[in-house]
């Protein structure tokens, strides 16, 4: 039989002031879960482009073991990339959001497998995520691919992203968490 895909709750930034998105109480009757998120910032002026990412937190988890290793590539106009980071107090992506004046919007998929499990290891999160944007003329797009695994002995409750540096979501912004079960 198929896997199922059932939407367990939408979350929707409000007006401009949301200084993160949470999905909380989150039903451990799943194999894995499904974040599709849709991002843009009420407004900013970077100067950095980590401005331009999001953190998320796990069960409000801020232990650099917790997130031991992530891997990123991008494909970036005419380049690419990769890189990784050791060790972290969040999962960080490199989304590419910037301010709502500038007619881009980051939007991506990110996956959570085996989240009930409760042993140190077997969690993973990956992540599948694109910007593009229109400026003038020329368009400035980028999709990115990334990858963790979760050293955390419990199941995964809660799951929490913020904006980089006391940013905003804006009104526009808004993620859905679905639940699968591979084995109906």
């Amino acid at each position: 039989m198929a896997a199922t895909h059932e939407l367990i709750e939408t979350l929707t930034a409000t007006g401009g002031s949301s200084t993160s998105l949470e999905f909380t109480s989150i039903p451990q009757t799943y194999s894995d879960l499904e974040i599709v998120w849709n991002f843009k910032y009420n407004s900013f002026s970077s100067s950095h482009a980590s401005y331009h990412n999001t953190f998320w937190r796990i069960n409000g988890v801020s232990t650099n073991t917790v997130y031991p290793f992530q891997y990123q590539g991008m494909h970036y106009g005419s380049g690419t990339a990769r890189w990784y980071y050791n060790t972290s107090t969040f999962f960080e992506l490199l989304s590419g959001i910037a301010a709502d004046n500038t007619y881009s919007t980051a939007c991506g998929r990110m996956m959570f497998y085996d989240y009930t499990n409760s042993s140190t290891t077997g969690k993973s999160i990956q992540s599948f995520h694109s910007n593009m944007s229109y400026n003038a003329d020329q368009y400035d797009r980028s999709m990115l691919a990334q990858s963790s695994n979760l050293n955390y002995a419990s199941s995964v409750t809660s799951i929490k992203v913020y904006p980089y540096n006391n940013n905003y979501f804006d009104g526009e912004s808004y993620m859905k968490l679905y639940g699968i079960n591979r084995s109906a």
